[in-house]
């Protein structure tokens, strides 16, 4: 039993089981990763309180990934047969809804708007935009189904969006992790070959690291998926980069140490006590230092900086692990460790930390003030200049970037990633008021720079309905107005007309008045001449063939007369009566500002002399119709009896008696066509007095209509009714109300207005240019019915504004707590206050010029302007917390030895501790070498930060710190020895 634990066999059973277990406990990885790749935001931040309004929006938005479908015509424009093909599969899309887990569907072929928008320009490509539950299926069999089931033949087809190519990107560093993990398990193998020249060491050192990678990562998935643990797309490929850099290194000073008390004569037993006294003491204060470092970023505000909390778990497994599970292997195999090597020497001395130290302390000043010299343009040259294109991570070669690159050749860069500018209110904005605000935010928006296109409620093509602006709608008044003024010019002549034919007709009815009261005065001289007719027969025969003659004619006139009347009295009605109502009522109509109440008296007014005139004269004229009718009827009769008295000469005397009868009733209807003529006369007068009276008012009116319209055309072209104004009943209408569903919410208390940026949604161009057209319109807003309503701008750029804005503040704030922290633990592993201000000072400096130096290099072999915006982060983190590993192997070393000067002391440590240093910094460098194969941009860059900086610390740390030591101990002593010999 003393044996077993003498041989920690069961640290190592306990080590198996619980791999056994992290190793059935492990979640899916794949799952979880892309369930958490998204980076979370604060609630309050712009594109959080959007998504927000989104969310809230109804089922079609909620909770939905966003997917854009392209279809692309390779070689030319799409045919009739083309559109057709793709027609078919939407509607096949469509069909299948409910399938495929889609809440929403907007075709390019659905109306007017769909087609401006989804249509590109040159013909060539289509757009499908669809909305799917996310509680359908993951996103990436999401993607499968699709992708499947939208192909069309003749069609280059792609499944793209933001959701997509969030996918697309967590599957590029799944696959650069698998890269990853290979290489650098096989570079470390190699190294560790090479430096111990045995295969065995290798294989323990890799088998513990691996041993606490997997359980810690174990348990960092266990607490993402149960506990809600920060977590990102980087977690993984920093735990195994840190845990298997780091880990080697500890193994290197542990085994090393081993090898050394080996050589002296210990046994494996008394070996491995003293190894894990002296290098564990070390290993326990480099990894907490790191623990510390890694512990801070809990403390960061930003999501993906505090997914890298998983590697302060990692590191403490590690410690766990490396100084449980190693001594198992060293008390059981011993020298067999370092199989086929048998001679065990102790430290080597490094000649290049030796040499740099020895010449630092001889010339301490020059040695800082060329180092400031030479680092310093370095630090200047960064630019501070950052990609937040996380596009950018994924190789263009990828299904999803394919489709967004189509859309940005053959639409606007920023069709695949629009913006979304809502307006969240506390009341109802359908109404004309909310509507015309909306569209001069809308219209704001549409003139301001790097703006392609823009769509509300108002102008959901993206460009203005003429017919609702004041402007337009002036312009159909004052062509109403034109048109009633002619119809009055028309009336007032047809009034004119009038006037004339009244007077006309008072002339002929006086004229008429004269005969008919001759002609009853001829008709009594008839009568009282009767009693002559007897004698006079030969004169009457003679007389009466004259009469007849003339009664005939008479007659004839009469009846002409009688129909002429009755048909000037209609036509005069009928004309009258066309012209009032079609012209007045007409003009009148057209006046704006005019009340119904006011047109109604208008028209009353201006018709009142005419009808009262027209009444007047209809109430006498059907009497001289009536009238000229019983004297044609007489005329007749006496023609008649004219005819029988000259036929009947011989039976006068007989007749004279119905003569005298019939020369009575006609003497009685001559007078009552005199009276009714003279009715008529005055009715004609009357008619006469008032219609130019008439045509003074209508005048008066056409005249009043010119200086309106004039007035109108003035305002027409003035920038004053270029203005918004829809009337009530078109927000009624069919075709608006297709807008208001697509663009107000369903409680029409929210309303967006949809932006196409023409840069890049991920530019620093339209980033700023989210920002500040979120700030024009609570500006525009400031004052209004909407002064108070919610106002926030989401899509890409506005995701990407807030990361920038938070990513730089919790930055200076993460890595003032993670300075700080390691600063502490520095004071208690050194115990003094300088040496932590000297050692950080200097991870700085080669920090700082790593960082600058990666930029020229990303923009020499990559030919990218800019670092993406995660580099300097992890790249500080990760060089500050290795490289403090390397400080603390030499502090600790050199504390650790006694007697002599601190000089020489530090000159001694640097040379043992040199080769370490630069051993574990090639492991480390190497190891971060594995993640250039992955492929993704940020990966490499952060890799080349964390390589080039521990270059540069493996040539300053020797200079920066022994030239600290000398100044700072020894200077002060040479600075009182002189003044004492003074």
């Amino acid at each position: 039993m003393q044996k077993l634990f003498k041989n920690h066999i069961f640290s190592f059973i306990a080590w198996v089981l619980i791999l056994i277990i992290s190793v059935v406990a492990l979640p899916d990885v794949t799952g979880l990763t892309r369930e958490h790749s998204n980076i979370s935001l604060p609630q309050d931040v712009q594109s959080e309180v959007a998504q927000s309004i989104q969310n809230d929006w109804g089922p079609k938005q909620k909770n939905t990934y966003q997917i854009a479908v392209v279809f692309n015509k390779k070689n030319g424009k799409l045919t009739a047969d083309d559109k057709n093909a793709i027609n078919d599969t939407i509607d096949r899309i469509k069909e299948n809804q409910d399938k495929y887990g889609i809440k929403m569907v907007l075709a390019p072929d659905d109306n007017i708007a769909t087609k401006k928008q989804l249509q590109s320009k040159d013909k060539t490509t289509w757009i499908l935009q669809v909305n799917v539950a996310k509680k359908h299926a993951p996103i990436n069999e999401v993607e499968q189904e699709l992708t499947k089931a939208v192909k069309t033949a003749g069609i280059r087809t792609y499944v793209t969006g933001a959701d997509v190519l969030q996918n697309a990107f967590s599957n590029s560093i799944q696959e650069g992790i698998k890269k990853t993990e290979v290489i650098t398990i096989v570079f470390i193998f190699i190294v560790l070959v090479i430096v111990f020249k045995s295969p065995i060491v290798p294989l323990i050192s890799l088998l513990t690291v691996g041993v606490s990678f997997i359980t810690a990562f174990s348990i960092v998935t266990n607490l993402v998926k149960y506990q809600n643990f920060p977590f990102s797309n980087f977690t993984q490929v920093f735990m195994i980069i840190v845990l298997f850099g780091i880990g080697t290194d500890y193994n290197i000073l542990l085994y090393d140490k081993f090898k050394e008390n080996l050589g002296n004569g210990l046994d494996r037993y008394g070996a491995m006590k003293d190894a894990l006294k002296v290098a564990g003491k070390t290993i326990l204060y480099s990894g907490s230092s790191i623990l510390i470092g890694f512990s801070a970023l809990s403390l960061a505000k930003f999501s993906i900086y505090q997914s890298a909390v998983g590697v302060a778990v990692g590191v403490a497994i590690l410690l766990v692990v490396l100084l449980t599970l190693n001594p198992f292997f060293m008390a059981v195999l011993g020298e067999k460790m370092f199989w086929p090597v048998k001679k065990f020497t102790g430290e080597h001395e490094d000649k290049l930390w030796h040499g740099i130290s020895k010449s630092t302390m001889a010339h301490p000043i020059i040695y800082l003030v060329v180092l400031a010299v030479v680092v310093t343009p370095f630090a200047l040259m960064y630019s501070g200049h950052l990609n937040y294109d996380d596009t950018d991570e994924i190789d263009n070669a990828t299904p999803a970037k394919a489709g967004m690159l189509v859309v940005e050749k053959h639409f606007s860069k920023g069709m695949a990633e629009p913006s979304t500018l809502y307006i969240k209110s506390d009341h109802r904005l359908d109404n004309e008021a909310d509507l015309r605000l909306l569209d001069q935010l809308t219209r704001q928006i549409q003139s301001s720079g790097d703006v392609s296109l823009v769509t509300s409620v108002t102008q959901p093509y993206g460009e203005r309905i003429d017919q609702l602006y004041v402007n337009n709608q002036l312009n159909t008044v004052n062509k109403g107005v034109d048109q009633a003024r002619a119809g009055l010019s028309k009336l007032s002549k047809a009034s004119k007309q009038l006037s004339t034919g009244a007077s006309q007709l008072a002339s002929g009815t006086s004229q008429l008045q004269n005969g008919t009261g001759q002609l009853q005065s001829g008709t009594g001289q008839l009568q009282s001449g009767a009693g002559q007719l007897q004698g006079g027969a030969g004169r009457l025969q003679s007389g009466t063939q004259q009469m007849t003659s003339g009664l005939n004619q008479l007659n004839s006139q009469l009846a002409a007369g009688s129909q002429g009347i009755a048909s000037a009295q209609a036509n005069t009605k009928a004309a009258l009566e066309k012209s009032y109502k079609a012209n007045l009522a007409q003009s009148m109509n057209s006046v704006p500002g005019l009340t119904p109440q006011q047109k109604m008296a208008a028209m009353q007014a201006a018709g009142a002399a005419l009808e009262k005139s027209w009444a007047q004269a209809s109430a006498s004229m059907p009497n001289v119709s009536g009238q000229m009718g019983q004297l044609q009827s007489g005329v007749g009769r006496l023609a008649s009896a004219s005819g029988q008295l000259s036929s009947g000469a011989s039976t006068l005397n007989g007749g004279i008696g119905q003569l005298n009868s019939s020369l009575g009733q006609l003497n009685s209807s001559v007078g009552q066509l005199n009276s009714s003529v003279g009715k008529l006369n005055s009715g004609a007068g009357q008619l006469a007095d008032n219609t130019p009276k008439l045509t003074s008012g209508l005048d008066e009116v056409n005249s009043g209509l010119g200086q309106g319209g004039a007035y109108l055309t003035g305002l027409a072209s003035s920038s004053a009714a270029d203005s918004f104004y829809i009337p009530k009943e078109f927000i009624k209408n069919d075709m608006f109300q297709t807008s208001v569903k697509n663009y107000l919410s369903p409680d029409k208390k929210s309303a967006m207005i949809m932006i196409v940026y023409s840069s890049n949604p991920s530019s620093t161009k339209a980033t700023k240019k989210a920002q500040d057209l979120s700030l024009m319109a609570k500006k525009s807003l400031a004052g209004t019915r909407l002064d108070k309503a919610t106002i926030a701008m989401g899509g890409e750029s506005s995701n990407i504004a807030d990361i920038k804005d938070i990513a730089n503040k919790d930055f200076i704030r993460t890595a003032a707590i993670m300075l700080i922290g390691i600063g502490i633990a520095l004071i208690f592993v050194t115990r003094s206050l300088l040496q932590p201000l000297y050692i950080l000072g200097t991870l700085l400096i080669a920090y700082f010029c790593s960082l600058s130096i990666t930029e020229w290099v990303v923009k020499a072999t990559m030919g990218k302007d800019m670092l993406t915006w995660n580099t300097p982060f992890f790249g500080f983190i990760l060089l500050i917390a290795l490289g403090v590993d390397y400080s603390i192997f030499l502090m600790t070393r050199y504390r650790a030895i006694e007697g002599g000067k601190p000089s020489e002391r530090m000159l001694k440590a640097c040379g043992i501790i040199g080769t370490v240093v630069v051993s574990a910094a090639i492991i480390l460098g190497g190891t971060f070498a594995a993640l250039i194969p992955s492929g993704i941009p940020t990966l490499i860059e952060v890799a080349l930060t964390v390589i080039i900086g521990l270059i540069i610390l493996v040539f300053i740390m020797p200079i920066t710190l022994s030239a600290a030591v000398k100044l700072t101990y020894e200077g002060v002593q040479w600075n009182k020895s002189k003044r004492v010999k003074q």
